[in-house]
């Protein structure tokens, strides 16, 4: 075997590792994606998502920074009895913005935190739609981010 067939060989080797990654983590994404709820979502209405947003049955999700493109921001949901770790999972209304899940974990005090950073729409877009999964149940929470 020359040096130009051992390059080829190589080449094609790493094309067959980058595919099989590359099923592998949308396999991954979609065994991981949440069972679809038997109810539609429920719209969440709250004047400031930093003021806290109260959930139906109680409970509150409160971002404790603004939603920014900048930097992370902080949120929190209490007041909930999981029997699964929540999740929040963020997109917009007309445009394709790719994974944006985030899985809660407990933060010791009997509540769950977050720490999310959004991805910059290219068409300058700011409106998103927070999806909160409470144990297969569903809201929704329209956030302007800045």
């Amino acid at each position: 075997m020359n040096a130009k067939q051992k390059k080829w060989l190589a080449i094609g080797g790493l094309l067959l590792v980058l595919g099989a990654v590359k099923i592998w983590f949308i396999a991954h994404y979609l065994l991981d994606k949440p069972a679809q709820a038997a109810e539609p979502p429920q719209a969440l209405a709250c004047a400031s998502p930093t003021a806290g947003c109260v959930l139906p049955g109680g409970g509150s999700l409160r971002f404790t920074t603004p939603p920014s493109y900048r930097q992370p921001f902080e949120l929190t949901l209490s007041g909930v009895a999981a029997k699964e770790a929540p999740s929040i999972e963020f997109s917009m209304a007309q445009m394709d913005m790719g994974f944006n899940r985030y899985r809660l974990v407990a933060n010791g005090q009997g509540g769950w935190h977050a720490s999310v950073r959004l991805p910059v729409c290219a068409s300058g877009g700011r409106d998103w739609i927070a999806t909160i999964n409470l144990d297969g149940r569903l809201y929704t929470l329209p956030l302007r981010v800045g």
